[in-house]
C-alpha cells in the first residue's frame, strides 16, 4: 500500500502541472476574456523567452543539488552592458555578453569547488558584486538604447504570427540545454553528483569540472536573459534580474527539479515557466499589484518543495 501510495503521488506530481496550466488558462480567460487574445498570446511568448533560458540554466546547477542566487544580477549586468554598449559593439556584443555569463558562472564554480563555500553562499555574495556592477555602469539609472542604433536590433522585432523571434532563439537555447543533458557524458554526471556526489567520486567522475561547468551553463543563461530583456525593452535596466531569482527558481522547483538534486530535467522546467508566465500574465491581467505577485511565487515555491522533496528521510541540503 505504502508503495502504491508513492506512485500514485508521483504519478500526481507528473501531471499536476499540466492540468494546473489548462485550469489556470481557463480561470484568467472567464475573468478577461482577453487573456487569450494574439496581442496577450504573444506578449506571453515575448515574457517566456528570457525566464526559459534563464530557468533552462539553473536547471543544471539544481540537479546537483546546489543553488545559485546570482543569476538575477547577472541578468542585471547582461541587460545594462547589451543596452549600453550595442551603439559601440553592435550585435558583437551578443558573444561578449554571453562570455560574461560563462566567466561569472566559472567564477561562482571555482569559488564553490576549491574554496570549499556552499552555493548558498557563494552566490549570494556575487550577487552583490554584479548588482554593484549593474548599478555602476549604468550609473544607477535605466537608460535608453538611442534611437538612432536601433538598427542594430530591429531583428529582434521580428515576429512570425504571433510567436516572436525571441522566443524562437530562446527554445533553440532550451533546445541546445537539452541535449547536453541527456546526450553527454556532462549530462550523465549531474545526475550521479546529485544523487550521490560519494558513490559518483568512488567511480572516477570529474566532479569539480562538472560543478563548474554547471555554473557556467546558469551563468550563461542568466546574461542571455538579460540580453533578451535589453533587446525586448530597447534599454538597459539595472535592476530587470532582481525579481527573477524567485520566479526562476519557482520555474524549475515548479517543473519537478529537487533541491536535493538527482531528480529532474530541462525539458519539464520549460512547464515550470509556462506556469510561472502565465500566473504572472494572468494577475497583470486582472490588475493584481506587482509586489502582491511576489508573495503569490514566493508560495509557490513553498508548494514545489513540499512535492517534491523527499519525504521518506532526506533533508533538502544545499551544497
Amino acid at each position: 500500500m505504502e508503495t502504491l501510495r508513492k506512485l500514485n503521488v508521483r504519478n500526481m506530481g507528473n501531471y499536476l502541472n499540466m492540468i494546473s496550466v489548462i485550469i489556470l488558462v481557463g480561470l484568467f480567460t472567464a475573468i478577461n476574456p482577453n487573456f487569450l487574445n494574439a496581442a496577450n498570446m504573444k506578449n506571453i511568448l515575448m515574457d517566456i523567452s528570457p525566464l526559459l533560458v534563464m530557468s533552462a540554466g539553473v536547471t543544471f546547477v539544481l540537479l546537483i543539488g546546489s543553488v545559485d542566487l546570482s543569476i538575477g544580477a547577472i541578468c542585471s549586468c547582461a541587460c545594462v552592458m547589451t543596452g549600453m554598449w550595442i551603439p559601440v559593439m553592435g550585435n558583437w556584443i551578443i558573444p561578449v555578453v554571453i562570455l560574461f555569463g560563462l566567466f561569472a558562472g566559472a567564477l561562482n564554480g571555482f569559488i564553490f569547488t576549491k574554496l570549499k563555500i556552499t552555493s548558498f553562499i557563494v552566490t549570494l555574495c556575487t550577487m552583490s558584486i554584479w548588482q554593484c556592477v549593474a548599478l555602476l555602469i549604468s550609473q544607477g539609472a535605466p537608460r535608453g538604447i538611442p534611437i538612432n542604433m536601433w538598427k542594430y536590433i530591429q531583428w529582434a522585432k521580428i515576429s512570425f504570427g504571433i510567436v516572436p523571434i525571441l522566443f524562437v532563439i530562446s527554445l533553440v537555447v532550451w533546445g541546445v540545454f537539452y541535449f547536453i543533458q541527456v546526450k553527454t557524458v556532462f549530462g550523465k554526471t549531474i545526475y550521479a553528483v546529485g544523487a550521490n556526489e560519494r558513490a559518483a567520486n568512488l567511480v572516477g567522475l570529474d566532479l569539480v569540472k562538472a560543478k563548474i561547468i554547471t555554473f557556467m551553463l546558469s551563468g550563461a543563461g542568466a546574461a542571455l536573459g538579460g540580453m533578451i530583456f535589453s533587446l525586448k525593452l530597447k534599454a538597459s535596466i539595472p535592476t530587470i534580474g532582481n525579481p527573477y531569482t524567485l520566479m526562476t527558481l519557482a520555474a524549475v522547483v515548479l517543473g519537478g527539479t529537487a533541491l536535493t538534486g538527482g531528480k529532474g530535467s530541462v525539458i519539464k522546467t520549460i512547464i515550470g515557466v509556462m506556469l510561472v508566465i502565465i500566473i504572472q500574465n494572468g494577475l497583470n491581467v486582472v490588475a493584481v499589484d506587482a509586489f502582491l505577485q511576489q508573495i503569490v511565487f514566493g508560495m509557490l515555491i513553498i508548494f514545489a518543495v513540499y512535492l517534491n522533496v523527499d519525504k521518506s528521510g532526506r533533508d533538502v541540503i544545499i551544497k
